[in-house]
């Protein structure tokens, strides 16, 4: 029987406690991984305040408008898919038991990998009227791309998605990340009901069959890869990587692709010394932005560095 990955791809919250419990749940659960958070100094989301740390993972602080005071956490995708499973557990278990009856989950994108069928295979599915859903056909939605590379470095992608943004519920079938998964897209009340369940399940193992049961209650398609899908069995997804290792990667792929050829021009017609002072400067500049703090966490101080070049 074909195993297929999944885990939580996306998850918000709603707290209704003022800021320092905020920054305190922060601290406990999620500084080690993504850092000390940073000011964006604006606000945003009926929110005066947005503090941010690694991989976008954001907290909104200090309502705009009402005295009822709350704050709401916002884990996009790539910055969820880090935090180990029982981390999320402890967390539902820590605003269950200080917060009860006052928090809830806002969205919650729980998605399958390496799925046995394409994101054409929907679309197909979708048109010729294949599919059990409850979404109308007519929020189908399509995007190819055919210059765009997936992560495996194959050419062209393919985005279906069925269902209202609007609405509780949706789905996004896709193949950017070289294999094709499914992301089912929970909101509001939607999500707050398979959030709770989810995690307050005892063991992650249990996660993929609460998951698939909230899928099919929403979608199902009349054709065998579906039925080869829906009879396989879940394995959590294993954290290899850390939020540090990820921006790192980033920020290297930016400098290989938009910044090289540029700087490797500059440094033929600049007097020697010029990438000196250009990384002096840096140095000086980073200083004043928290992003790079724990990146830079760790790293010997720059004196011991040069010793250690001189002693080479």
């Amino acid at each position: 029987m074909r195993q297929y990955r999944y885990g939580i791809h996306w998850l918000s919250f709603v707290v209704h406690d003022g800021r320092a419990n905020a920054l305190r749940l922060y601290d406990l659960f999620f500084k080690d991984l993504f850092g000390e958070l940073q000011d964006k100094e604006h606000g945003g989301r009926g929110f005066n305040e947005v503090w941010s740390g690694l991989l976008e993972f954001r907290v909104y602080l200090t309502p705009s408008h009402g005295e009822d005071e709350y704050f709401y956490f916002e884990i996009p995708g790539q910055a969820c898919e880090q935090i180990h499973w029982k981390i999320l557990q402890g967390l539902d278990k820590v605003l269950k038991t200080n917060f009860p009856g006052r928090y809830r989950y806002s969205r919650l994108d729980f998605a399958f990998d390496d799925l046995p069928f394409t994101p054409q295979d929907v679309e197909s599915a979708v048109k010729v009227g294949r599919v059990r859903t409850s979404a109308t056909r007519d929020t189908l939605t399509i995007s190819r791309r055919p210059f765009e590379r997936q992560e495996n470095g194959q050419l062209g992608t393919h985005t279906v998605n069925l269902g209202s943004r609007q609405s509780e519920r949706m789905i996004r079938v896709y193949d950017r990340r070289g294999f094709t998964r499914l992301e089912m897209e929970l909101k509001d009340k939607r999500a707050d009901l398979v959030a709770k369940e989810i995690l307050q399940a005892p063991d992650v193992s249990d996660w993929f069959g609460i998951g698939l049961a909230h899928l099919l209650d929403y979608v199902s398609f009349d054709a065998p890869w579906w039925k080869e899908f829906v009879s396989g069995t879940g394995r959590a997804w294993a954290t290899v990587t850390t939020p540090r290792e990820i921006t790192e990667e980033k920020m290297t792929r930016w400098i290989n692709h938009q910044v090289a050829a540029a700087l490797s021009v500059l440094h033929d017609i600049k007097p020697d010394g010029f990438l000196d002072d250009v990384i002096r400067m840096g140095r000086v500049k980073r200083k004043r932005d928290k992003r790079y703090a724990l990146l830079l966490s760790g790293k010997k101080p720059e004196s011991d560095q040069k010793n250690e070049r001189k002693r080479t």
